[in-house]
């Protein structure tokens, strides 16, 4: 493969064509959405380890958590939305369809909409409702993803 296919392959992944108001507008809800996503997250994951210690034992190095989260059963449940944050993260980067920013509207709806996969909410419910950092958090993300419904 010479540089050239290399450059195009590069910029095919990480850059995107000038958009038009549609897709520019997308993009921006699923940066704003993502935004939204991320202190969530972290709150999420701090009541978690909060709760995994009182369980089972405390989690005091972020090294331990960081494997915790990856490998424990007890976590599991936060792989929605880590996965979530990556792939909007990854769509907002490239060229992509309009649908597929709809999809993403789809995920975040199913996980914090009011009628949540029950899976996710059985474990995510109890912890909005008793952690103020999550229900502003939460607040967020419905904002957020106000700007990602197309307006009807």
């Amino acid at each position: 493969m010479n540089l050239d296919d290399k450059k195009a392959r590069f910029f095919a992944r990480t850059m995107h064509t000038p958009d038009d108001e549609a897709h520019a507008s997308a993009r921006s809800a699923l940066r704003q959405v993502s935004k939204a996503l991320l202190p969530l997250h972290r709150a999420l994951i701090e009541a978690a380890r909060s709760d995994y210690s009182f369980a089972y034992e405390p989690v005091e190095q972020p090294t331990a958590l960081l494997r915790l989260l990856g490998e424990h059963p007890f976590f599991a449940w936060l792989k929605p939305i880590t996965s979530l944050i990556v792939d909007i993260d990854e769509l907002a980067r490239r060229d992509f369809e309009l649908e597929e920013a709809r999809a993403i509207g789809d995920r975040v709806e199913k996980l914090f909409g009011p009628s949540a996969d029950g899976e996710f909410a059985t474990r995510y419910i109890p912890i909005l409702q008793r952690d103020v950092d999550v229900a502003i958090g939460h607040a967020e993300v419905r904002k957020a993803l106000s700007s990602l419904r197309p307006k009807e």
